[in-house]
């Protein structure tokens, strides 16, 4: 694979910069091609999308994807026809057939309700297309849409996030055998419950007269497109009602008797909203089908109950390099076949589109082996750390700490965002929280002691580095209800894809984040 995407790309002008004609082995490979950043693509990139052709690729850029911007500023990530084919092969097929193998005794071929969109959200120089992967994938198969999933093609046009999650769930609300519920993140299926509970009074009215009330932010030809696939449906209505007045605890299944599973990505720092999703769906299986960037598609989970990746070979070349805690930045690489169980890597991709031993930021771990093929868990992105005196608290020692200090307090956590704060010394952590209810004076100390501890127990350097007064004990401010919604807002407004909005969990350059959080302390 690496030689054809090598011998495709020969004659761009990468492949005679770095004479791709020449390579005859994986060890010329990485003597002749340098490890890379994004911001080394970045000129070639602003090129391509300004109409330039062969620089990165020989290939046509059919879109340019957006990432979700969570590590600072957002990227534009080359892709083409060939490289969301062979993504979406795997999104398309070799999911379906995972997700029937792991809940096949309650299969009923029901419809699924997704969360996602074909939204573009604007075009290059050059005239190409600017969306997030996810969309572009959904714009390649939107001819299969409507046999798969409930949502019209109009609703996933819609750019108002509220709107579309509403109009989402008045279609799937029709589906009496709805069979599971999928959005690329956990953090979606949390909104769309949200929505739902605070909507439901219009949703059975939309439901019970048919068509969509004139609240909803739509233009009216969408709204007339739409409302030709609603009719008035009382008894659905009435049913509706019934078990939203019993409350929305368990809710999903009582709407859906045959609702089976949810398919999105948690776990590592996603995994703080599977509680609050549980509460609504009563414990429904969580299924956790893919772990892919904008980048890359890398793996399939066969498990739907372990979040786990088995590796794809074929959808770009991979080297990996080993992290060893305290070691020197590494340029050895590793292939895929040279991976050891209990090791962690940094994943450094080749790929079809045009990036080149691209280190991708995100950490692994090697848990066992799917054949020969290594089984992975996604720990964090390496450049989503705090680190202020070399003690590295990553995504998995935050993640871990704030579960288990609400689990002790109960508390009800909405979403948080940290800050590494040296204005005083020694320096400290700041955690952002939103929660869900008011919470006392006495209760915040407590939050602040408990954190600092659970923080200690998950990150030992953490805990030598308190211990050495290096760093002090955290600081907790909380955030007015609905900040983390206008969060997300200003990350859609900038650009990112509504279904992969992702809120930054270390928000050191991000100006308009910070901005937000300073307007809505408490």
């Amino acid at each position: 694979m690496l030689f054809k995407i090598l011998k495709e790309n020969s004659k761009s002008e990468i492949g005679n910069k770095y004479n791709f004609t020449d390579i005859k082995s994986i060890e010329d490979f990485k003597r002749q091609v340098p490890l890379t950043e994004y911001k080394y693509y970045e000129d070639y990139i602003n090129r391509m999308a300004n109409g330039e052709k062969n620089v990165l690729i020989c290939d046509e850029v059919e879109y340019f994807g957006h990432t979700s911007g969570t590590t600072g500023k957002q990227k534009l990530i080359p892709a083409t026809k060939a490289s969301r084919k062979i993504a979406s092969k795997y999104m398309a097929l070799l999911m379906n057939k995972f997700s029937y193998e792991n809940f096949k005794e309650n299969w009923n071929y029901g419809k699924g309700l997704i969360i996602a969109d074909i939204v573009v959200t604007t075009y290059t120089k050059g005239g190409i297309p600017i969306c997030a992967a996810t969309s572009g994938g959904m714009n390649g198969i939107r001819h299969i849409l409507p046999y798969l999933y409930t949502s019209p093609i109009e609703v996933m046009k819609i750019k108002d996030k509220e709107a579309a999650l509403y109009l989402h769930l008045l279609f799937a609300l029709k589906e009496t055998n709805l069979m599971y519920i999928s959005g690329v993140f956990i953090s979606n299926i949390l909104d769309l419950f949200r929505v739902l509970e605070i909507k439901h009074e219009d949703l059975v009215r939309d439901i019970r007269r048919g068509r969509i009330n004139n609240n909803i932010n739509i233009d009216d030809n969408t709204k007339k497109s739409l409302n030709k696939h609603l009719s008035p449906n009382a008894s659905r209505a009435d049913m509706l009602e019934r078990e939203f007045n019993r409350g929305f605890e368990g809710i999903a299944r009582r709407i859906w008797t045959s609702l089976t599973y949810i398919a999105t990505v948690t776990g590592a720092n996603f995994s703080i909203y599977d509680d609050k999703v549980n509460y609504y769906t009563d414990s429904m299986p969580i299924y956790s089908p893919a772990y892919a960037s904008t980048e890359a598609m890398i793996g399939i989970n066969p498990y739907a109950n372990k979040i786990r990746y088995v590796i794809i070979p074929d959808t770009v070349f991979y080297e990996f390099i080993p992290v060893n805690e305290g070691d020197k930045y590494s340029e050895h690489t590793l292939c895929l076949d040279e991976l050891k169980k209990g090791q962690k890597y940094e994943v450094v991709i080749t790929n079809y589109a045009g990036l080149y031993r691209y280190r991708l930021g995100d950490v692994i771990r090697v848990v066992d082996f799917y054949n020969n093929c290594p089984e992975i868990e996604f720990l964090y992105r390496k450049n989503q750390v705090l680190n202020m005196v070399a003690e590295k608290t990553n995504e998995e020692h935050l993640t871990n700490a704030i579960k288990n200090t609400m689990k002790k307090l109960n508390l009800n956590l909405i979403d948080y965002t940290t800050l590494p704060d040296n204005s005083i010394t020694p320096g400290r952590y700041v955690f952002y929280f939103e929660f869900k209810d008011e919470m006392p004076k006495y209760k915040v100390d407590l939050l602040e002691k408990t954190l600092d501890s659970e923080i200690r127990n998950s990150n030992l350097a953490y805990d030598r580095a308190r211990n050495n007064k290096k760093l002090g004990a955290v600081k907790v401010t909380l955030l007015a209800p609905n900040t983390f919604n206008i969060i997300k807002e200003t990350l859609f407004t900038k650009g990112v894809s509504k279904s992969q909005i992702k809120v930054p969990r270390v928000i050191i350059s991000n100006k308009n984040i910070l901005n937000i959080i300073n307007k809505n302390k408490i």
